[in-house]
């Protein structure tokens, strides 16, 4: 497995690229966007869960501004978006994202995890831990920002295996 070398938002993934961290992407990217957040053939492994966090907090939406995407759940004004992207032939590729947002004082919670289905566990390039990587950067973010001493994830599916590959604590 290769090592993962955090540089200010930029991630060697090894034999996959690096990877660059970013609240939005370019709005040509919106078909990439919509297979990772809406078409991933990995649904089904949280399709409980994505129900759960869903009638809860609402529906992820693709909002276009200034030339660029971001998701924002409807209802919810404070939402941020993460994304991961790798730099290819016409642009930065959205590869995963997080949609998190503050809910309470002090936690931070991912609501919503999407990623493409190579970087996924059996994926080509699965050994490059993207999600790791991912949720390694929600915590940098959740560091960052004040009042905040707890993350959680909504997916009660992945919290075992993102705390396992991220040393990421999460809250219950």
């Amino acid at each position: 497995m290769n090592a993962i070398v955090m540089n200010g938002g930029l991630v060697d993934g090894g034999s996959s690229g690096r990877f660059l961290f970013s609240s939005r992407i370019p709005a040509d990217q919106r078909a990439a966007l919509e297979h990772v957040l809406f078409f991933n053939e990995h649904q089904s492994r949280v399709r409980g869960a994505l129900r759960e966090v869903i009638e809860r907090w609402g529906c992820p939406e693709i909002v276009e501004e200034d030339g660029f995407l971001s998701v924002k759940l409807a209802g919810h004004a404070a939402v941020q978006c993460l994304f991961a992207t790798q730099a290819r032939a016409g642009g930065l590729r959205p590869l995963a994202l997080a949609i998190y947002l503050r809910a309470a004082a002090d936690l931070l919670t991912v609501l919503h995890v999407g990623l493409a289905p190579a970087y996924a566990a059996g994926g080509l390039h699965a050994e490059a831990n993207l999600l790791g990587c991912l949720m390694h950067e929600v915590k940098r973010v959740a560091r960052r920002t004040a009042g905040i001493r707890k993350l959680s994830v909504a997916y009660r599916a992945l919290r075992g295996p993102v705390a396992a590959r991220t040393g990421v604590a999460l809250a219950s």
